[in-house]
């Protein structure tokens, strides 16, 4: 970190060095940084490391966030579920024992 400034909301933001931006809240319990309430504590900061989600992304090998997130709902899978037994089509699997609806594996 190279710095901090405040976003258009009034939270902090951490300068990255890599040239990114990165928020650094402290929203209890979800995120401990106390020492982004104050000047001295996020002064205390400069210089030190903190992980670039932009970058890690760039490195050999790495999947970008959306390539990788198959985001959604559970829900977005009822079309797939047999009506009778509940087996889901396309799971490798077939219908469960005693279903009427299928001879076998679901299309």
């Amino acid at each position: 970190m190279v710095g901090f400034e405040q976003d258009e909301h009034g939270d902090w933001v951490a300068l990255l060095e890599c040239g990114h931006r990165q928020h650094v809240r402290h929203r209890p319990p979800w995120q401990e940084r106390p020492w982004v309430l104050s000047a001295d504590g996020r002064q205390g900061r400069v210089g030190q490391s903190l992980e670039c989600s932009p970058c890690d992304a760039e490195q050999p090998g790495a999947v970008p966030a959306d390539e990788d997130d198959q985001g959604g709902d559970p829900a977005c899978w009822a079309v797939r579920v047999c009506p009778e037994c509940g087996a889901v089509r396309n799971d490798g699997g077939g219908h469960r024992p005693g279903c009427s609806a299928g001879t076998g594996a679901l299309e």
